[in-house]
């Protein structure tokens, strides 16, 4: 198979991805009203609200992953902004659960910090020292 039909059917997979994080997305939304249930129901407040916290923080990581496919779909490249954009509201959904919960003990959060520090490095790295660099790009939004 040459380039040409490899990018052709790459294009097709990530045409069909777009309408199923969409899709994950309006269900995501649909189960955080399903969930207010829950918030009524539990004899504590922060009990309903760990449901609702963590429901809402996952749908961030979905539209991080959104933004890196239709980026995708636009430059046919994957861009490690976006990947570490994605993992940066990965890492700091589980650190906000983790210490909503009083789930982590000093060491967690410790390797945490040091994970974040470590990526967010990467990423700053990733824009100072961009192919695109020079190039109008548009800023992220």
């Amino acid at each position: 198979m040459d380039m040409r039909h490899f990018k052709k059917v790459i294009d097709i997979i990530v045409k069909l991805m777009i309408p199923l994080v969409i899709l994950a997305m309006m269900i995501g939304v649909a189960r955080i009203f399903l969930d207010l249930r829950e918030v009524f129901r539990s004899p504590t407040i922060a009990g309903g609200f760990d449901i609702m916290v963590t429901n809402i923080l996952s749908m961030f990581v979905v539209i991080e992953l959104l933004k890196g496919i239709i980026e995708y779909f636009d430059i046919h490249r994957v861009k490690i902004t976006f990947i570490t954009d994605a993992t940066l509201v990965f890492i700091l959904r589980e650190a906000m659960i983790g210490i909503y919960q009083h789930k982590m003990g000093w060491a967690d959060i410790a390797s945490i910090s040091a994970l974040l520090i470590v990526i967010g490095g990467i990423r700053t790295m990733a824009i100072v020292y961009s192919p695109d660099k020079g190039k109008e790009v548009p800023a992220h939004e």
